[in-house]
């Protein structure tokens, strides 16, 4: 109906112009007649001035009125004898040649008219095959299928019509990409997240089972489940908050604060958290930091990142044994090492430990893959980077530079 109302509009300025064009003709051709008919009044005027001259008993009366006469129906055989015929009338020449002005101004707006129909057409049915084409490929995308292709040249309206289509389409394939990927990672975690939770769940339920079951249970047994019950819950609580942050960041609705952060106090704080573990596993931890050293961030994440990272490395570490951790501080960077001397990894497990629930070949018992997805997420938040270097039965280093910002 668009279309129909378009076509419409342009005949309508079409005839208009083709009537415009048939009133300069007529214009024109009024303009020739006049032109003829002062030329013939001129003839007739020298005419009429020479024959007073001769004879000046003829009248203007008497000679208009022979003017005015009808005209005769065949050429007056009398000037044939002075070498006047139809060909060679000095009138008829002029009457013809106003006829040939006629003819050619009639023709010249016609071939015009002619021309600008022809060409309207032709750019109509042109502008129109162009809208078909868009239109398919409209519903096309109505359809889901991203998988098209829009030339990106030329010049007008439909041209930049089919430029913004094809943006918009590009735009609209990277968004369903990122849908599909975002799917399969929300299906996988799903997937990965009800095994995280079956599995202590399951053992509660066990647990409690056998408690309810034999209530004449010795109470070492008894406390020992309760204990244990106890712990799967601590599991569960720690999954689920961990996995509220990991959302967090996914939605990207985590603020950060910038405050300039003390590494001595970052470490002394993480010590503080893990203290603890580090006494059940006897592991000895060396920090060597310059006084000064410290780095742009949200103190309160970066000790979340860094405790993941320690724990990381007193889980692997073996029983007393050492981690050091090296602190390089200047004008361009803040450099964190944190060096164990543990098991190691291998390929597979550096290309991988920073993923979302990757556990490695020799991951701790209690691991859910968690810890070093989120530090990581943490530190590039805070526009820092990290790097793994591990050798197997070498033990495994994280280096973490924040650049200084101006």
């Amino acid at each position: 109906m668009l279309m129909k109302n378009e076509r419409l509009k342009l005949v309508s300025v079409g005839c208009l112009f083709c009537l415009l064009f048939s009133l300069l003709g007529f214009l024109l051709t009024k303009c020739e007649y006049s032109k003829y008919k002062n030329s013939v009044n001129n003839y007739i005027y020298r005419t009429f001035s020479l024959l007073q001259e001769k004879y000046p008993e003829i009248t203007e009366k008497e000679f208009v009125s022979i003017l005015n006469q009808e005209k005769s129906e065949s050429f007056p055989e009398a000037l044939k004898k002075y070498g006047l015929d139809e060909d060679s009338s000095l009138l008829l020449s002029m009457e013809q040649e106003y006829k040939t002005h006629q003819i050619l101004i009639l023709s010249f707006t016609f071939l015009l008219t002619a021309t600008f129909f022809f060409f309207f057409f032709c750019y109509n049915a042109k502008k129109e095959k162009k809208i078909r084409e868009l239109t398919h490929y409209m519903q096309e995308l109505n359809h889901r299928n991203y998988k098209l292709g829009i030339e990106l040249n030329g010049e007008g309206e439909i041209s930049l019509l089919r430029n913004e289509i094809y943006k918009t389409t590009i735009m609209l394939r990277e968004e369903s990409e990122l849908l599909k990927k975002d799917k399969e990672i929300l299906k996988e975690n799903i997937a990965e997240i009800s095994h995280q939770l079956k599995t202590p769940l399951t053992s509660i339920l066990i647990m409690l089972d056998n408690i309810l079951e034999n209530p004449n249970m010795e109470e070492v047994t008894k406390q020992d489940f309760i204990h244990n019950a106890h712990k799967q819950v601590e599991n569960i609580n720690f999954l689920i908050v961990s996995l509220l942050k990991i959302a967090r960041f996914d939605a990207d609705v985590v603020t950060f604060n910038q405050e300039t952060i003390s590494v001595n106090e970052l470490f002394s704080t993480v010590f503080e958290h893990l203290k603890p573990l580090t006494q059940q596993k006897k592991v000895n931890i060396e920090l060597k930091c310059p006084k000064k050293a410290s780095f742009l961030g949200d103190f309160h994440w970066e000790v979340e990142a860094f405790s993941n990272l320690l724990k990381n490395a007193i889980e692997y570490s073996k029983e007393n044994g050492s981690i050091f951790i090296d602190v390089v501080a200047n004008s361009l960077y803040t450099k964190i090492k944190i060096q164990d001397e543990g098991k190691g990894m291998n390929k597979k497990d550096i290309e991988n430990i920073f993923k979302r629930f990757y556990k490695g070949e020799n991951s701790h018992k209690d691991s859910m893959g968690i810890g070093l997805f989120l530090a990581k997420k943490i530190i590039e938040k805070d526009e820092g980077l990290i790097t793994v270097f591990s050798e197997l039965d070498k033990g495994t280093t994280f280096e973490i530079k924040f650049l200084k910002k101006k």
